[in-house]
């Protein structure tokens, strides 16, 4: 009775571990075929530029290739959207960055954060006033003298309508005390494009958008968003050293599907953690003055959530004003 006991209870222990092994060759082989980025923005922005240069040096640590691609429209909510309604299996991610936390509270959109599960932060970037370098005013005094005379006279692009650096943009104005016009573009290389052709004055961008045009000369930094002066840049002021109390700054990172396993989340951040850390990709970042900032998915998680309350309240008011 004891041996046929025994018996059992072994076929039973065999068949669980069969199980297991059936269930599981899913997630140990992930990935077996290429993964995907969607950045929700047109080619040649920050993002694009960012994440194109870690696919590259991510894919070797992933074991399958990393590919880009762009699906701009309605300031990232196209792409976003698309992202969202992908299988959670790991071969779809989206550049989670922090128009993320902003569009779902300035329009209607089948998204909010909470549909996401966040993989890794790469980038904690500045946002920077940049005009031509013909343009009249040398500092930033000059050109919010020429706004309040002028209201709503200069032309400002952003990368499109509710994004990170519109929200910004309209932010400063609050600040500021000052009315621009706002001009969106698929997104910050195209706004740059048109800065470069004389279409709008002035374009409010992060690195490395415009940053091989500033150092050519064929573009100038007037004020920087951010806490701190850029190391590229040392004779650049902030926007509160030339004396209105701002600041803001915009991260970027990778997002699954919500859904997605957590050993496949795992193998994707152990994966981009190793390319952030390659010296080609790290290089990269240098040259095109990107501020890496390192996050693993709970810390990237609680920053989301975090700026989703508050860019919720920034919002807010700024359509009380509008």
């Amino acid at each position: 009775m004891k041996t046929a006991l025994t018996a059992a209870a072994a076929r039973c222990v065999m068949f669980v571990v069969l199980g297991l092994g059936l269930a599981a060759p899913g997630l140990a082989q992930f990935p077996t075929k290429e993964v995907q980025i969607i950045v929700p923005y047109a080619a040649g922005g920050a993002t694009d530029l960012v994440f194109r240069a870690l696919a590259a040096s991510s894919q070797k640590h992933l074991g399958k290739a990393v590919v880009v691609v762009n699906k701009p429209g309605g300031g990232g909510a196209v792409g976003v959207t698309e992202a969202m309604r992908a299988k959670p299996d790991g071969y779809t991610l989206v550049t989670a960055i922090t128009p993320l936390t902003i569009l779902p509270h300035q329009v209607k959109t089948a998204f909010t954060y909470r549909d996401f599960e966040p993989v890794i932060n790469v980038v904690q970037d500045p946002a920077m006033f940049q005009v031509r370098a013909d343009a009249p005013w040398q500092d930033l005094k000059a050109f919010l003298d020429y706004a309040r005379a002028n209201p709503g006279l200069i032309t400002v692009g952003n990368s499109g309508a509710g994004g990170g650096v519109h929200l910004i943009a309209l932010a400063f104005e609050k600040a500021a005390g000052v009315r621009l016009n706002h001009i969106p573009f698929a997104g910050g290389g195209p706004s740059v494009t048109a800065l470069l052709g004389g279409h709008v004055n002035a374009v409010v961008v992060s690195p490395p958008e415009g940053i091989a045009h500033v150092k050519a000369g064929k573009l100038r930094i007037i004020a920087l968003f951010s806490e701190q002066r850029m190391s590229d840049f040392p004779n650049v002021p902030t926007v509160r050293e030339q004396g209105v109390d701002f600041g803001m700054g915009q991260w970027r990172g990778l997002a699954a599907p919500k859904g997605t396993p957590p050993a496949v989340i795992k193998t994707l951040h152990d994966a981009f953690k190793k390319g952030m850390e390659d010296p080609t990709f790290v290089k990269n970042a240098t040259d095109m003055s990107v501020t890496l900032s390192y996050l693993g998915p709970e810390e990237f998680g609680k920053l989301i959530a975090a700026d989703d309350q508050r860019f919720a309240k920034l919002v807010a008011e700024i359509k009380k004003q509008q």
